[in-house]
């Protein structure tokens, strides 16, 4: 069990680098760069709750959520490239 909190805790810390540097792109790329420190920041949330049996189920609700939007917008571009003229 403590191997498994270090490593959510590791993940956690790298979150946080990643808003740390999210944040420093925003104030030159602020259009491309800014969704992505809102998604980081969020991530940091879940992975820093994680090992709570609340935000476990949340989190695997919303991968579940995200796979299925992933999976539609794939065949949904593979239409749009392979649609006939």
């Amino acid at each position: 069990m403590m191997k498994e909190q270090d490593t959510l805790f590791l993940m956690a810390l790298v979150g946080v680098g990643a808003i740390i540097m999210s944040i420093l792109a925003v104030f030159e790329q602020w259009i491309i760069v800014a969704p992505l420190t809102i998604a980081v920041v969020i991530l940091a949330f879940l992975l820093l709750y994680q090992n709570r049996h609340k935000f476990a189920h949340l989190a695997e609700s919303l991968e579940k959520g995200a796979f299925i939007v992933a999976l539609i917008l794939f065949i949904l571009s593979f239409i749009y490239l392979y649609k006939p003229a």
